[in-house]
């Protein structure tokens, strides 16, 4: 029985760090038929006895443990990490019910939707439940393409395969040996479909494989097939345990990754970091039964890999600390590579040490190369010679060496009395910190001399008044393909927008000049890697401003605002982090942070973001079935109270409706019986100002019920009613509704501490669906959509067989004019209306409205159906939605030129080319004539 409901408002702060995965073994009722054995336990032993290390949680499940598996699959199943099942080739029902009574939604299909890993060993995958001692419950084909949504034949019935071991097979599962294995059901690759990919291959003919794993790219998802055969000559791998072993330990702990829980884990920077801060706090996840740490740090692999408490060598840093962060000291060196490793200590009585690996990150160098340069020169270039060539990185190779061919350079005279130049503008004004040099470099340069030699340096902020660097010889180019820049150019620190290089010398004294590739690099001075990203959208409205700050920066000025042309200086802090104010909804953000040094200052980037279009009240999604966090104890219901015939959520787990669902996974269900009562209420405690960020509007989305008997759906907002101003219909459409209050009607919203869904009414029985709970910075429309149909869509009839008049034909159903109108001549004796490709491309259409037109209410269609195709505009079509035109259909005539008032809307995640909607009945049985004024199409 429920307990009485209570009220739980709790704040939690999450972090979340990758852990070591867990692992589950199903040792219930083999396939007696000769598929596995006794062997199983052998097996588990030795894959625990090889690689439960690598694992937080190991465990195994037997036919009587059902509801324990069942818990931990759950538990485990959105955890964040890569965790796996183990089964022995039956699928128990307590991950599928058989046979195949949950085609969707089942527990091993989420699983698989969590990125979470089964490991398939015997019997076919998915093919069959043991558990009853008996093979009749059988899944059959069907198991496996309903969980994978693959065909059925991506298992074949196929016994006595051959496959050969593979290179693959061999690095990871030398168990499997270097010859030919044979299996019984192997995976057909050809059947792997997107979303999955064939991840690995272990032994393989070409067509079919096993061992084999595959991968599903949009969840993560794995599935591995280990020797999928029955016990005959040849069909069985000779230690399954040993393979699964090896599988695990060297495959899933190298190529997808897994972590020993005893070991530090997540370090931060990340292994192999590169442009790392030379102040960075380096930190890290402990193991799992750690004490202290020993802190590893330097610049030599070897010495860090290898040093001890015996050896220190010098690295070891830190001895028997408690905190998992370290600060180095001093400022790290520019460009250098720092190696550190954390040993994890356990307690007494053991104090065992536990290496860690070693990891390293590569601090931020003293110059970056300006990415975006623009050349220009007073020469005159030798045929096929391209300018853009001596700064695009034509030519240089992954070490930065320059190659021995012409054309990746540039070659040229001067043009007469006119000194020869070369210009580059960048994109801003940079802290300049050196130019490198390759100078020409072909084959026969030692000869020729082409290769500039004296040239004079100089920089400009403006591209008109000069200032000279000075005058530096370029050393000649070493005419081979390693050809390294030999010449730096210190600009020690200038601002400059331009460089310009006057050739006074050449190498030679043949007259021709040439260059292969200039870099120029400079200090970042100037803010930089804005937290929001430049254009993040959806971001919240109290944003924490961030920035990676400009190199010896002292201080921050912040200018924030709606105009980018007229910020304003919303404050100076002292730290690369900023917190603003609370901003409206739904608006576009600008701000620039300049960054102060000792002696100037350095304008940033203009950045922007638009804020989150609205705010969730509550949107159902972080209800669980845990005691605690059950939605019945945050909505609370008249549960026990004679006076409120309300109950929340179902009366066995899930609490929360997860069918009937608006939007993510979950939605309210509030049941009411107003059998001796006048109302039924859910209430939610709150404390949050309404007024702030502009809001106007709170919003909810409701689904009613063909069932349900009278009743008025209301809200209240700190005690004040607001009763729902839509048809009372909706209360009984199986249809989700959209309503929306003006927050205005409720007076002071400063302080809302309650709000309250109720139905009243004597006598009122049935169920609602409540969802999507928002506020937002206007008073919404049923469609908050845009509606994709238009005159310049591509239109035709159904049936496209011209039976219209002229002036009355398919387009102007949506021509965005109420004032014409599309009539079918054939309506009533069939499903008449249109086929539309709308020229805004692929859409998701999630909604519809229709507007009656101007004559004969028994010609108004009260039924339709909704299909999409992205073949062509003749279709094939899937259905989409069907579903009754309520307005059309009530007792008086709904009003001419008058768009329907109850919402349509249906769940729909496919974006569709071309969509087809037909008018199955109309309001006069006896009518012949289909017509109507417009149809909009809903979606984005």
């Amino acid at each position: 029985m429920r307990r009485l409901p209570w009220v739980l408002i709790i704040a939690l702060a999450f972090s979340t760090v990758a852990t070591a995965a867990d692992i589950a073994f199903y040792i219930g009722q083999w396939n007696t038929d000769g598929w596995y054995s006794e062997q199983q336990f052998t097996d588990v032993e030795t894959i625990i006895a090889q690689t439960g290390h690598l694992f937080r949680d190991v465990q195994q499940f037997d036919d009587d443990q059902f509801e324990a598996f069942g818990a931990w699959v759950d538990e485990n199943t959105d955890d964040g990490e890569l965790d796996i099942i183990w089964l022995n080739g039956c699928l128990p029902s307590v991950l599928y019910p058989y046979p195949n009574l949950e085609v969707d939604g089942s527990r091993i299909e989420e699983w698989l939707d969590g990125g979470n890993m089964v490991i398939n060993v015997g019997d076919w995958f998915a093919y069959v439940s043991y558990e009853t001692g008996s093979r009749e419950p059988t899944n059959g084909e069907a198991g496996a393409a309903n969980i994978l949504d693959l065909s059925s034949g991506i298992i074949q019935n196929a016994g006595g395969t051959q496959v050969t071991v593979t290179g693959e097979g061999e690095e990871y599962l030398p168990s499997l040996g270097s010859g030919i294995i044979t299996t019984d059901r192997p995976v057909a690759l050809g059947a792997v479909d997107a979303p999955w990919e064939v991840a690995a291959e272990f032994a393989s003919n070409g067509t079919q494989a096993d061992p084999v794993v595959i991968r599903n790219t949009e969840t993560g998802g794995y599935l591995a097939i280990i020797n999928q055969a029955s016990g005959g000559p040849g069909g069985w791998i000779d230690d399954r345990g040993l393979t699964c072993a090896e599988f695990i330990g060297n495959w899933v702990n190298s190529v997808v990754g897994l972590a020993d829980p005893a070991l530090a884990s997540d370090p931060m920077p990340e292994d192999e970091a590169v442009d790392v801060l030379r102040d960075v706090v380096l930190g890290w996840a402990p193991g799992d039964h750690a004490v202290t740490h020993d802190v590893y740090f330097g610049t030599v692999f070897d010495d860090v890999n290898t040093a001890s408490r015996d050896d220190p060598m010098g690295v070891l840093v830190s001895q028997d600390q408690s905190e998992t962060t370290y600060d180095p000291d001093g400022l790290l060196d520019f460009g250098v590579t720092y190696y550190w490793r954390i040993d994890e200590v356990n307690g007494a009585p053991d104090n065992t040490i536990f290496k860690g690996e070693t990891w390293s990150f590569t601090a931020e160098p003293m110059g970056y190369p300006i990415e975006s340069v623009i050349a220009s020169t007073t020469g005159i270039p030798m045929a096929g010679a391209v300018l853009e060539n001596t700064v695009n990185g034509a030519g240089l190779n992954e070490l930065d060496q320059h190659s021995i061919t012409s054309s990746d350079m540039w070659v040229g005279v001067a043009d007469g009395d006119i000194p020869l130049q070369f210009q580059y503008e960048f994109d801003r004004v940079y802290k300049m910190h050196e130019m490198l040099v390759w100078n020409y470099n072909v084959q026969f340069e030692l000869i020729l001399g082409f290769g500039l030699k004296d040239v004079t340096v100089e920089y400009s902020l403006d591209g008109a008044e000069w200032m000279t660097l000075g005058d530096v010889v370029v050393a000649q180019g070493t005419a081979s393909s390693d050809y390294a820049a030999n010449t730096a150019v210190a600009f020690d620190g200038v601002a400059a927008k331009y460089v310009r290089i006057t050739v006074n010398t050449g190498h030679g004294m043949m007259g021709q000049f040439g260059l292969s590739e200039v870099r120029f690099l400079y200090i970042p001075a100037h803010a930089r890697e804005p937290e929001p990203a430049d254009g993040a959208t959806n971001v919240s409205v109290n944003p924490a401003l961030a920035w990676r700050a400009g190199r010896d920066s002292i201080s921050h000025d912040v200018y924030v605002g709606t105009d980018p042309d007229a910020l304003v200086l919303d404050g100076t802090v002292d730290v690369a982090s900023y917190a603003l104010d609370a901003l409206d909804l739904d608006t576009l953000v600008y701000w620039r942070v300049d960054e102060n040094q000792e002696v100037e200052s350095w304008e940033g980037n203009l950045w922007s973001f638009t804020t989150q279009a609205y705010l969730v009240v509550d949107d159902f999604e972080s209800y669980t079935d845990d005691e605690g966090s059950r939605i019945y104890q945050t909505w609370v219901d008249g549960y026990g109270v004679p006076a409120n015939g309300s109950t929340v959520g179902h009366l066995q787990s899930p609490f929360a409706e997860q069918t009937i669902v608006k939007s993510g996974k979950q939605s309210m269900p509030l049941f009411y019986d107003n059998a001796g009562t006048s109302m039924s209420e859910a209430e939610l405690t709150l404390s949050a100002d309404w007024s702030a960020s502009s809001i106007q509007g709170l919003t909810l989305s409701f689904h009613g019920d063909a069932d349900n008997t009278g009743g008025q759906l209301y809200v209240k907002i700190n005690g004040t009613k607001i009763s729902y101003d839509g048809p009372a219909s909706n209360l009984t459409q199986a249809g989700w509704n959209l309503w929306t209050i003006d927050l205005a009607t409720v007076g002071n919203v400063s302080n809302v501490t309650s709000l309250i869904i109720g139905i009243e009414g004597a006598g009122a029985n049935g169920e609602v669906y409540i969802d999507d709970v928002r506020l937002y910075p206007k008073i919404l429309a049923y469609y908050t959509l845009p509606d994709i149909t238009g005159p310049d869509d591509t239109v035709q009839g159904v049936p496209n067989d011209g039976d219209w008049p002229d002036g009355e034909h398919p387009g102007l159903a949506v021509d965005n004019d109420v004032n014409t109108k599309y009539l079918h001549r054939k309506g009533g004796a069939m499903s008449t209306g249109i086929q539309v490709t709308p020229a805004a491309g692929s859409t998701v259409v999630t909604g519809l409205t229709l507007t009656t037109a101007n004559d004969v209410p028994t010609r108004d269609p009260i039924t339709f159906e909704l299909s999409g195709s992205n073949a062509g505009i003749d279709g094939p079509y899937t259905l989409i939605a069907a579903g009754d035109i309520v307005d059309f259909a009530g007792e008086t005539d709904w009003p001419r030129f008058t768009k329907n008032e109850t919402l349509i809307t249906f769940d729909n995640d496919v974006a569709y080319a071309h969509y087809q909607i037909v008018f199955p009945t109309l309001r006069g049985e006896s009518q012949t004539l289909m017509q109507i004024a417009e149809i909009e199409l809903i979606g984005e």
